[in-house]
C-alpha cells in the first residue's frame, strides 16, 4: 500500500512538474513574440525623437523627489517617535498608528532592519518584519532605537519598503 502511493505521489509530482515547464514555454514564447513586436515598432519609428535626459527639467524633478523622498523620511520618524513616547497612552499610540498607516501601500509593507554593515557594502538584517508589527512594537517597548535608512515609494507616493538601521 506505501508503494502504491509513493508512487502516485510521484506520478503527481511529475505532472505537475510538466505543466509547470509547458507554462514556462509557453510565456517564454509569449515574452519573445512581444520582443519581436517592439523591435518592429523601434525599427519603424524616426531617429529624430531622442529625449534629453540630462536636461534642467528632469534634474529638477529628480531634486524634488529627493526633497519629498527626505520629507516623507522625517514625517515618518516623527510618527515612530510619537508612537513610541506614547506608549503609557494606547489611544493616542494607536491613534499615531493608524495616521502612520496611511503612508504606506499596505500594512504588510515589509520592513528591514539593518544591524550590521560591512565596509564592502554587505549588510546583515534583522528578522523582517512588516509595518504594522513594526508600530505594534515600538508602541510596546517605549523606545525607537532605529534611525530611517532607506525609503521606496510607488507611484502613488505610497512607501512599499522600509528600511531602517540601528541608532
Amino acid at each position: 500500500m506505501n508503494k502504491l502511493k509513493s508512487i502516485f505521489r510521484l506520478t503527481a509530482l511529475c505532472l505537475i512538474l510538466s505543466a509547470g515547464l509547458f507554462a514556462c514555454k509557453s510565456s517564454k514564447k509569449m515574452a519573445d513574440a512581444s520582443n519581436d513586436a517592439d523591435s518592429t515598432e523601434q525599427q519603424e519609428r524616426p531617429d529624430d525623437t531622442t529625449v534629453d535626459l540630462e536636461s534642467p527639467k528632469d534634474s529638477e524633478t529628480a531634486e524634488e523627489a529627493k526633497a519629498s523622498e527626505e520629507e516623507m523620511a522625517n514625517r515618518l520618524d516623527n510618527y515612530f517617535n510619537a508612537i513610541a513616547n506614547s506608549s503609557d497612552n494606547t489611544t493616542k499610540a494607536n491613534s499615531n498608528i493608524n495616521e502612520a498607516k496611511s503612508m504606506f501601500a499596505s500594512p504588510n509593507v515589509p520592513v528591514l532592519i539593518i544591524i550590521n554593515e560591512s565596509t564592502d557594502g554587505t549588510k546583515d538584517y534583522d528578522e523582517p518584519t512588516n509595518i504594522l508589527d513594526y508600530m505594534n512594537y515600538l508602541k510596546d517597548q517605549g523606545k525607537n532605537l532605529n534611525d530611517i535608512y532607506k525609503v521606496k515609494t510607488n507611484d502613488r507616493g505610497r512607501i512599499t519598503e522600509l528600511e531602517l538601521i540601528r541608532k
